[in-house]
């Protein structure tokens, strides 16, 4: 069994009691005191469901200093479906093919745990399918992939005026303007593949052959620090900005049809922009997000990797409970 269908197994199943009305399930639960402490909420008033669409471009470059290679998805279009509480986020999202284009087969899958001040998001996607784009041109390729998966980890100082539920969930409303800051860390595994070099046969003469890539694993851990700030207006609105920058380290291995080797420089460089707006009443919630990444690494021999992605998201919200703040 795949991830994506256990992924989906999980979801029907915990939706499936809430979506009957059996008031008791949640009560009904039998699992270890420290994890039913820790991650279940047994108030149905704190329970959400909600339906999706998104637009995602995952984006990944190759630079020289003159030059450069954009590898780009097709279909960034896709809808999902997920379940919240004010402790635990899921999200699942299925892509939009286009009929017109060659399709990228792609899965996105987001967790996010919040336990007052701490805050953690785990990230799985994998993409198969890229346009390499030079100068203007544009070349399919089915056999090139991408894997990468994040679990990150913020310690939030300022949650009492500062709701992190609000932000994610769409359970809770801010009545006030408020300023947050947090610091922490993440932990990741990357790689990009492909049946043979991601550089085709004619791009050979203008690149040097360390860039002749067929399989890039890069493994690491790094630090980062949050500042978010949000603002309610019109009483049920909400909308918010944060900034994360970030350092790492990264064990690197790159592998080309001829030679392989160890990138020496193991820095990475992060930064991440996210913008949120949202509406809240008493059963429903609408949020309208928006956020673009960007990180850097090198390869040495004067070539460095570029990830890029920008992503926006429109989420309806139904809550469950009867009588959400």
């Amino acid at each position: 069994m795949s991830l994506k269908h256990l992924l989906i197994y999980i979801l029907l199943f915990l939706s499936r009691p809430l979506f009957s009305q059996d008031t008791s399930f949640i009560e009904k639960i039998k699992i270890p005191t420290f994890i039913d402490t820790l991650f279940i909420d047994r108030d149905r008033n704190n329970w959400s469901i909600r339906l999706f669409t998104n637009y995602k471009i995952n984006k990944f470059q190759l630079k020289t200093v003159d030059e450069n290679i954009l590898y780009k998805p097709n279909n960034p279009m896709g809808w999902g479906v997920g379940l919240g509480t004010r402790k635990l986020i899921f999200d699942l999202a299925f892509n939009i093919k286009q009929k017109d284009k060659e399709p990228t087969k792609r899965f996105d899958f987001q967790a996010i745990l919040i336990l007052n001040h701490h805050y953690m998001n785990l990230v799985i996607q994998t993409y198969q399918g890229y346009n390499v784009i030079t100068d203007n041109l544009s070349d399919f390729r089915p056999d090139i992939r991408s894997y990468s998966s994040v679990l990150s980890y913020l310690y939030m100082f300022n949650t009492r005026k500062y709701s992190l539920a609000a932000m994610n969930s769409g359970l809770a409303r801010q009545k006030k303007p408020a300023i947050n800051y947090g610091l922490g860390g993440f932990i990741f595994l990357d790689r990009i593949s492909s049946d043979s070099s991601i550089l085709s046969q004619d791009q050979f003469p203008d690149y040097n052959d360390e860039l002749r890539i067929v399989n890039f694993p890069a493994s690491g851990a790094g630090v980062h620090t949050n500042f978010s700030a949000s603002f309610p207006f019109l009483k049920y609105f909400l909308a918010s900005v944060t900034i994360t920058p970030s350092i790492g380290l990264v064990y690197k291995y790159v592998e080309t049809e001829s030679i392989s080797y160890h990138p020496k420089n193991p820095l990475m460089y992060h930064v991440d922009l996210t913008g949120v707006i949202g509406y809240s009443a008493n059963r429903y919630y609408i949020t309208f997000s928006m956020g673009y990444s960007l990180i850097k690494t090198s390869l040495d021999f004067g070539n460095s990797m570029l990830y890029n992605t920008t992503r926006a998201k429109l989420a309806l919200g139904y809550k469950l409970g009867r009588n959400n703040p």
